[in-house]
Order: structure tokens, then sequence, then C-alpha cells
């Protein structure tokens, strides 16, 4: 039975965890810095040593190609990220790109051919820790963005990432998008604490979250710290704080259906002896669905306009754009559980609370995610870990998968 080299899958999440290594034991490889550069530059390697023929399209986005035996077919893909949040850990992402890769590796020890193409890929700017919002790379890809609007996009210092693809190296030739593909398959680490719990070791995810955000603007009335009466201020930072801890209060009465936070806080002029004129405040939402989603953000609305009236402030309120639930493809989630009994693993279905590239990629063909368990449920964090053996379990059942849809066949049944 077709199983992946498990010793080498570890040996290459290690490695490429030092790139940008923290002194936590996490990695902080945000979206085209140098460590992002230093860290495609050694998948890029991996891929040519594995006999895969790489190419760049104009957003990043990079593609490591195992011929088929019908090349003209089109692709099996599978793939995730390798940026990280600031900072971040060893696998969000990360493990998706690299387990891939070891699959093509053992197709190629194994000797075996497959009918259709398959394409590992490492989608740019997954997290939108540097470049917000996330997911850009696969969101153009499946024709959601534009290319103008992606390029144009500036980091907190201002900086383009146009500018900074080319900067790197990885401003590629090839259109972005525009060509079909037969499936798509992500293996993620579950990023939530259920499978470890359950004591299972392949989660099926089933479906997505509703989610949302937006964003908070107070405007007040610059003056001096050290004169201007107390009774004259007009403090937009006052405003910013009062909605952070009512948006927090918020979100603790949505358990266990939903979640918010306040995530982000610009204020102006941002120095120690004047009053802040203005001050804006970026918001996340998620929920079971979406109509407690949509009260979440009514709410928020309604307490910015209460708060703003409260400390004389002007206020503006914008969201921003939602995502609305959808269910992955019901023969991919099969196939996932398939693959996992006959490999001798526990399965369970679940859904995805957070956001992946897979949710633009359904856009495109029949897209599935295979979760595997994070030690205490924690992401986006240097503490992120899994174990050894959940990595090996995960992508042992992602060869099945790939296999039998670049075959055309049920691999596992006609194994």
């Amino acid at each position: 039975m077709l199983r992946v080299d498990g010793e080498r899958l570890w040996s290459d999440l290690m490695t490429m965890g030092a790139i940008g290594a923290t002194s936590r034991g996490g990695s902080y490889r945000t979206a085209l810095s140098d460590a992002d550069r230093d860290a495609r530059n050694l998948f890029v390697h991996w891929a040519k040593e594995a006999g895969l023929t790489v190419t760049v399209d104009r957003i990043g986005n990079i593609f490591a190609r195992r011929r088929g035996a019908d090349d003209s077919l089109p692709p099996v893909m599978t793939g995730s990220h390798l940026d990280t949040q600031a900072p971040g850990g060893k696998f969000d992402g990360v493990l998706g790109v690299l387990a891939a890769l070891e699959v093509v590796r053992t197709l190629n020890r194994a000797g075996v051919q497959t009918k259709r193409a398959i394409e590992v890929v490492n989608w740019t700017n997954e997290e939108g820790a540097r470049f917000p919002p996330g997911v850009m790379g696969s969101n153009l890809f499946a024709g959601q963005t534009t290319l103008d609007v992606l390029l144009n996009t500036r980091d907190r210092s201002g900086t383009p990432m146009g500018d900074e693809l080319v900067r790197i190296g990885y401003a590629g030739r090839i259109e972005v998008g525009r060509r079909p593909v037969h499936s798509y398959v992500e293996l993620h680490i579950e990023q939530g604490p259920v499978l470890e719990a359950a004591g299972v070791q392949i989660g099926a995810v089933t479906h997505t979250s509703n989610q949302g955000g937006g964003m908070i603007e107070f405007i007040g009335e610059n003056g001096h710290l050290q004169t201007t009466a107390m009774s004259q201020r007009r403090n937009a930072l006052v405003g910013a704080a009062r909605v952070i801890a009512a948006i927090e209060e918020l979100g603790m009465a949505q358990e266990p259906d939903g979640m918010v936070s306040a995530t982000v806080i610009d204020v102006w002029p941002n120095n120690r002896v004047n009053i802040p004129h203005k001050a804006q405040v970026g918001f996340l939402v998620v929920h079971a669905d979406a109509a407690g989603r949509d009260r979440i953000l009514n709410a928020i609305e309604q307490l910015s306009a209460s708060i703003a009236q409260e400390c004389k402030l002007g206020v503006s309120f914008s969201r921003s754009p939602q995502r609305h639930r959808f269910e992955f493809a019901p023969e991919l989630v099969e196939m996932t559980e398939r693959a996992a009994g006959r490999l001798g693993y526990s399965s369970m279905r679940l859904p995805t609370w957070t956001a992946h590239d897979a949710l633009n990629m359904h856009r495109v063909c029949p897209t599935a995610l295979v979760f595997i368990p994070c030690c205490g449920g924690i992401s986006h964090s240097e503490l992120e870990w899994c174990e050894p053996e959940h990595a090996t379990a995960g992508a042992n059942v992602l060869a099945h998968m790939l296999l039998g849809q670049a075959q055309q066949l049920d691999a596992i049944a006609d194994e």
C-alpha cells in the first residue's frame, strides 16, 4: 500500500521552519519578505530536485507540476502556503505544501504514472499578516479580484505588493488562473481542538462558516494633551477603546455558535503629547449561520454610533466583503473517509471556522479540505504544534486522494 516517507516529511517541515525561526519555536515569514523569498527558493529547489516543472504567475503563486500520461487534461491541484503570521508556527499552510511535495516523491519512488498531471501549489499571501486581506493568490486565481488591485495593495509602511514581488524575484510572467483545474485537495492542521479532544486522526471537512468583518473610524479633534481642558476634548482613541471593549463583550455572548473580536487599531497622530483626532478599529466575525453573523455586524454598527454620540465624535462604519457558508464536494468528503479507513486511521466529519485557499478554489473545481489534529487547537502562534505521526497520517491520506483523482479511479478501492 502506498505510504509516504514520514521522516523525510518531518525533516522538511523542521528545515522550512528554520527559515524565519523565532526564539519560542515558531516562524516569522510574512508574505514577500526576505524570509518568504528564502522559503520559496527552498521549495522550488526541492520541487526541481523531484523532477517537477516550476512556473510562477504574475501574483507570485508557484506551481510545481508532475506530468501526467495525458498532459492535456486539467491537472489535479494540491498545496497551501508558506507565508506565516507575525509570528506564526511551523505547520499552518506549510504542512499542505510540503506534504504534497512528499506525495509526489512517493509516486516517483513507486514508479506510479498518473493519467492527469499533479500540481503542487504555494499560494501567495494566504495569511494577510503583512498585506491585508489574506488568501490573495487563490482569490485572484479564482477570478474574485483583479491583478491591479493586489499589486497596488500596500503594507503598513506603504510598500506596494507589486514592488515586493519584483524585489524578491517572484513577479512571474504567467497569467493568473484562466485555466481549468480538475480538483483541488488541501491538507491542513485543524486550528481547533475537536480532533485532538476526540482522539481522531483525520478530519473530513464538510462545510465552512459564515465570516465577515469591518472597519470603524472615529473622528475627534487634534489638540495639545497638556493644555486642552478635559471637558473640551474629543479623543478618538477613547471611542476606539470603548468600542473594542464592547465588541469583546458581544463576542463572549456568542458562544458556542459564533465569535468576534477587534483585531486592528490605528491612531493619528499617535504621539504622546497630542489628543488623537482619528482612530480606526478593524474587527472580524465568524458564525455558524448567516443570520447570526449579520446580527453581530448590525449590533457593532449600532454600538459604534452610540459610543460616537456619547464621546462627541464623528464615526463611519464599513463592512468588508462577507464569506457565506458552502458545502465542500460530497464525493471528496467521502473519499477522505475511505482513504482514512483503508489506511487504518480514524476519521470524523467537521466544519472549518477559518479561511483557507480551498475556500476560493471551490469556485474553480471540486475541492476538499482535510484536517489533522494540532496540539491544544493552537495556531497562528509560535506554540503551534502537531505530532509527527499525525503529519504522516495526513500525507498518506492526501497521497491516496491525489492518486484517485489523478487516475480518474477510486485508488482506494482499486488497490
